[in-house]
């Protein structure tokens, strides 16, 4: 127990990763949800990377300087390639070919890795586990709420359209293409929920469960004693 206690976090990483992975390489590169266990796959491997991020150690004492890393991922690799197909202005002209693949940088990548880098800047500040995991989470529901596909017409002051032709997420939960109304009432429902989430006692559950563990542990102990 103790040792799945310790290195909790860097389970949680590999598994995240390897699913990184799965879904980076074995996954179409595209805006539309063909199967539900896409979406099912994505969020489980998100879980468990915001549980490493929850759980990662951060008593080192410079351990302020991995906040930098995720700076060489925005600069090394997601940046450059969205500015690319932003100022190429190829992603327009053949959207067919590269509009799945400008999707998937934009908010399979980018907006996670800001939901990432925002938690992991708590986390090593100090932050507890729960309160990490509020962050993200409430991250989530924001997007998933399809706030961001309301606001795109709104900040650049294009005609409201009748239908969210694009809100993939959101067609998966309507069955059908919702009406732009209907996106505005279903990102209305997601209040509650993102209240509900800041208002979990998680760090307590987080410790109730910890000293189940150890406990456990010190009778375990006791007996081979």
């Amino acid at each position: 127990m103790k040792v799945l206690k310790k290195y909790f976090w860097l389970i949680c990483l590999v598994i995240g990763f390897s699913g990184f992975l799965i879904t980076w390489f074995c996954l179409p590169h595209q805006g539309a949800i063909e199967k539900i266990w896409w979406l099912v796959f994505k969020l489980a491997i998100y879980g468990f990377i915001i549980l490493s991020i929850a759980f990662f150690p951060n008593k080192q004492k410079h351990g302020f300087l991995l906040v930098i890393l995720p700076f060489f991922v925005f600069l090394g690799y997601i940046i450059p390639r969205i500015s690319y197909f932003g100022f190429s202005g190829i992603v327009p002209v053949k959207y067919d070919e590269v509009g799945g693949e400008f999707y998937t940088l934009l908010y399979l990548l980018l907006y996670p890795m800001i939901n990432f880098t925002a938690s992991f800047a708590y986390r090593m500040g100090g932050g507890k586990p729960g309160n990490v995991i509020k962050i993200s989470v409430t991250g989530v529901l924001i997007i998933f709420s399809g706030f961001l596909d309301l606001m795109w017409y709104v900040i650049n002051s294009s005609a409201l359209p009748d239908v969210l032709q694009y809100s993939h997420h959101i067609i998966i939960f309507f069955g059908r293409i919702p009406t732009y109304t209907e996106g505005i009432i279903f990102a209305l429902c997601h209040i509650p929920f993102i209240i509900a989430v800041l208002l979990l006692p998680i760090d307590k559950w987080i410790e109730k469960i910890s000293n189940k563990l150890t406990s456990s542990n010190s009778f375990k102990s006791i007996d081979v004693k």
